[in-house]
């Protein structure tokens, strides 16, 4: 049944738009019950019965260590295609995360997850771009929530976060879920033991260090071994620092060993080694491979647990080895674990390949960096201590990493400085605590790097690169280090700065290399591939350009790279403090940022202006920047050029923030970009500011798979129709997929009708301002038609569309708020439309396509298409003028017997309940000619 116009109106609404209606309500009282994205009740998902899963050995049992330090969730309870899989607590400061890990040969198995003693009120599963509503299911007792990993995300990894988002930093724990594939058995090494017990088995070409070391130890034990420094004289004897004079011929302090259990130990005290610290024992095994290149090339960690300072190979070739690598692997029971270090400028990262090539790291075993612990025990301000991170590859080549997973890290997760040709393959690196300097993944420098398959939690930013020498803090001349013992006043302590200067050498001649050479190249060729990161203060998504000394930062690619939880930025560069980094190509793509703890746009680049850069002989002799291209070390300039390329290609990003900013970059390219959900088509979906850009081309995909440009403008961001038959009164239409216009004839637009039996319509929509930075020259607003209503009514009749700004501050039921999503005919914006104060759309006709009555029986139905709009400039300019962050709008339409005309909304535009035939450029919105 259909109502007739005006005062016949039928007093009863059709079923179809009651049923219609009543489900919109049941959906939205539902979501707001349950309040989460990703949630919906239901039962569980039966998990996927061919899935092979593989459960890991107990971290560090083996080799006559019986117990794990790890202690299980006491939350969680996962399963994985039916299979138990164990998640444990990291607790070392605070609890922000629970780790279920295990191998599977399925990219998306189900992960069933129950927590015993939490009622789940919400679920999010990030990252968020593949995890949508609708995604996890919760048991009707709300304690099991059940998922399958995302085929799209193309991930190893999800992070779970129940009662909680993004938005909450420090987790309650939150649950990370890596998912290995199955070890390649390639991989592994012949662990058949040395006929004679030694570990050295050179038939296989495998040293067995746990055999090795226990050996080793017996022979050699670390009470005899360890020695303390001796004095020796200072670098700096003879020379004036800051006005104070180091006497020629001065000393550092003779060392001494104290109890592990000393903190702040510093340089030349050192802790005392226990007994079972393996330090030496490792060197000694590095050197017996050296020494039998022929027979040896695979270190070998059975399970067990291993304590030292760190997995260090320093000046090893491995191609002069048999195979022409060395493989060191770990079994993936085997934890290896850093002391507490011997002082607190020592430099032991949990792996440090330096000065050396050719070298495979594989295994599933656990690197502990005991980052925590150390810094409890020392403090490793950069004016007094070493840099140092959890993998550091430095002045290496011809380096892979597969599988390798590290936690608690004492700085940066994985790093590379002047590195080339190295490649991570699923890495992990799991640090997810409120300490300094915890980035995912640095390459400070390098060329050639590959990572693909990263996850790491950290306190910092996910990526980074172009921090060139990061312990440039602790040099002798650096300002930290001589303040740090008043060189230059009447109090300074010489042989305090001396023992501080005697540490930073002893590191250096370790290293091979002084602290303002760690990175001594240009950098180029760093891709970053299907990554998973999480931060829990503050840092970057992706941050390049910091204190690059003056060298090139060439050709960045990131490809699925996933930020969760950043607090300071997303895609941000630098042009300063250090000399200007001549950035030459950033590429991101298929990729998703967590803007939701924003306070700034998601992307900041900053080129260069073309002025002068200039690096004095000084700086290249004594500060180690970038050295004069012709190699005379005598002061020059170089120009600050713009970044050649910067494109953003498919990268989604959960929310609207303030303005975005480019400047100086020759070429950029903003293609298919998503904001919360939605493809970025008009300009304020993406508020962006630029400067000194050369040529910016932003376009989107349409529904055809057309090649459109952004249009300059906005679209709605909140619409709804209201009605005047007693039916409609009291009800907000701000879901429905249509928008609706009928008058009444009671005033311009209908908009004066009060009582009676009239079915007239008025249609609102506000649109966004924020993102104008002038008033604009000419404004459009753009409404799609559906169709009219009345099979009676000839498609030749005309009508036209008419628009006034309004207020939803002055509402017609005497309130100061009526805003679109509560709005009703009863408690709506109150206006007066005049001839002079309404614009009009030019006349159209009404076409043939018919729309039913009601509230969702029209979904599946045709679209006229046709694209209606109205001049709106002096609406636009005055609520610029005025300030305005919004303007809303009433359309109506000028009339005709029985015309009830029908306008896509934004809703029947986009998303998964939309009109059937309606596409993304089909929502209402609003363009702007500068």
């Amino acid at each position: 049944m259909t109502r007739p116009a005006g005062g016949d109106a039928d007093p009863n609404p059709v079923p179809a738009r009651r049923s219609s209606r009543v489900k919109r309500f049941i959906a939205a009282a539902a979501g707001a019950t349950l309040a989460a994205a990703s949630l919906m009740l239901t039962t569980i998902v039966p998990a996927h019965a061919a899935t092979t899963v593989h459960t890991y050995a107990p971290t560090g049992v083996g080799g006559g260590t019986t117990t794990s330090p790890d202690v299980a969730s006491a939350k969680y309870q996962v399963q994985v295609a039916g299979t138990p899989v164990q998640a444990v607590q990291y607790t070392q400061n605070g609890h922000n995360f629970d780790i279920a890990r295990f191998a599977s040969d399925s990219r998306t198995p189900t992960i069933t997850v129950t927590l015993p003693s939490t009622t789940i009120d919400t679920v999010n599963v990030y990252p968020a771009r593949y995890y949508p509503a609708g995604s996890v299911s919760v048991s009707a007792d709300k304690h099991t929530l059940t998922f399958q990993l995302s085929a799209a995300a193309g991930l190893n990894q999800a992070i779970v976060m129940v009662n909680g988002d993004s938005t909450n930093a420090t987790g309650q724990p939150y649950l990370a879920v890596v998912n290995d594939p199955l070890e390649d058995p390639a991989q592994r090494p012949d662990t058949t033991s040395a006929p004679d017990g030694s570990g050295v088995n050179l038939q296989t070409g495998v040293l067995n260090f746990q055999e090795f070391a226990a050996k080793y130890l017996a022979a050699h034990p670390n009470s005899a071994a360890q020695k303390a420094p001796a004095a020796t004289t200072s670098s700096m004897a003879g020379k004036t620092v800051n006005g104070t004079a180091i006497p020629a011929g001065q000393k550092s302090s003779a060392g001494s060993l104290v109890s592990a259990s000393s903190a702040n130990v510093r340089y030349p005290s050192v802790r005392t080694m226990a007994a079972d610290d393996v330090t030496y024992a490792l060197r000694a095994a590095i050197d017996t491979i050296k020494a039998n290149p022929t027979a040896l090339n695979t270190l070998y960690f059975p399970n067990g647990t291993y304590v030292w300072s760190g997995l260090l190979v320093n000046g090893l070739d491995g191609s002069k080895l048999k195979g022409g690598k060395l493989k060191i692997y770990t079994a993936e029971g085997a934890l290896l674990k850093n002391r507490v270090q011997a002082y607190m400028e020592a430099f032991e990262p949990a792996i440090g390949i330096i000065n050396s090539s050719d070298i495979e790291i594989d295994g599933r075993g656990v690197f502990d960096g005991n980052g925590v612990a150390n810094y409890r025990s020392d403090s490793h301000d950069a004016y007094r201590s070493q840099h140092q991170g959890g993998v550091m590859v430095m002045h290496s080549s011809d380096i892979t990493f597969n599988d390798t997973y590290v936690r608690d890290a004492k700085q940066w997760n994985y790093e590379t400085h002047t590195a080339s040709r190295v490649t991570f393959n699923n890495i992990k690196a799991l640090t997810p605590y409120r300490q300094p300097w915890i980035d995912g993944t640095d390459f400070a420098s390098g060329q050639d790097i590959t990572a693909n398959g990263v996850f790491t939690l950290g306190n910092d930013d996910a990526f980074a690169s172009g921090h060139y020498n990061p312990s440039d803090g602790f040099t002798p001349l650096a300002s930290g280090v001589w303040n740090n013992f008043q060189l230059g006043t009447s109090t300074a302590d010489v042989q305090g700065y001396v023992n501080a200067v005697a540490a930073h050498d002893t590191v250096v001649d370790d290293l091979g290399f002084d602290n303002y050479h760690w990175d001594h190249a240009d950098s180029k060729n760093i891709a970053v591939s299907n990554t998973l990161n999480w931060s829990v203060a503050a840092g970057n998504a992706i941050r390049i350009g910091w204190n690059a000394y003056g060298y090139r930062l060439t050709n960045y690619t990131f490809d699925n790279f996933n930020s969760v939880s950043p607090l300071a930025g997303g895609i941000f560069t630098h042009n300063s403090p250090k000399p200007y980094p001549r950035i030459q190509s950033i590429v991101v793509k298929n990729s998703s940022i967590d803007t939701s703890r924003f306070t700034q746009g998601p992307v900041g680049i900053n080129g260069g202006n073309g002025s002068t850069q200039t690096i004095t002989a000084d700086d290249q002799a004594t500060y180690g920047l970038a050295p004069n291209p012709d190699g005379s070390g005598s002061t020059y300039t170089y120009t600050r050029t713009p970044i050649g390329t910067f494109t953003l290609d498919n990268v989604w990003f959960s929310r609207q923030n303030t303005s975005s900013s480019i400047t100086g970059v020759t070429n950029v390219t903003l293609k298919n970009l998503r904001v919360g959900g939605q493809l970025v088509r008009y300009t304020s979906q993406f508020p962006l500011t630029t400067s000194g850009v050369g040529a910016l081309t932003s376009t989107y995909t349409d529904a055809n798979g057309q090649t459109q440009n952004v249009k300059a403008g906005a679209p709605a961001n909140g619409d709804t129709w209201v009605g005047a038959w007693t039916g409609d009164q009291t009800k907000n239409n701000s879901s429905d997929l249509t928008l609706i216009t009928r008058n009444t004839g009671v005033g311009l637009m209908g908009e004066q009708y009060t009582t009676g039996s009239g079915d007239g319509k008025l249609s609102y929509l506000q649109f966004p301002l924020s993102s104008l930075t002038r008033a604009p020259s000419r404004a459009t607003l753009h409404l799609t038609y559906v169709g009219h209503r009345y099979a009676s009514v000839p498609s030749t009749d005309t009508d036209q569309l008419l628009v006034q700004p309004v207020s939803d501050t002055t509402c017609t039921g005497g309130g100061t708020s009526c805003p679109v999503t509560t709005m009703t005919w009863q408690n709506r914006p109150s206006f007066t439309a005049t001839a002079s104060s309404v614009a009009k759309s030019a006349n159209f006709t009404l076409g043939s396509t018919l729309i039913p009555e009601g509230g969702g029986t029209h979904q599946g139905n045709a679209i006229d298409g046709r694209d209606i709009t109205v001049d709106i400039t002096s609406f636009v300019q005055n609520a610029y003028t005025a300030g305005q962050s919004t303007l809303l709008l009433a359309v109506g339409n000028a009339g005709g017997t029985n015309h009830e005309l029908r306008f896509v909304s934004s809703e029947g535009a986009i998303g998964s309940g939309k009109l059937t035939n309606g596409t993304a450029e089909m929502a209402p919105g609003m363009t702007v000619t500068p």
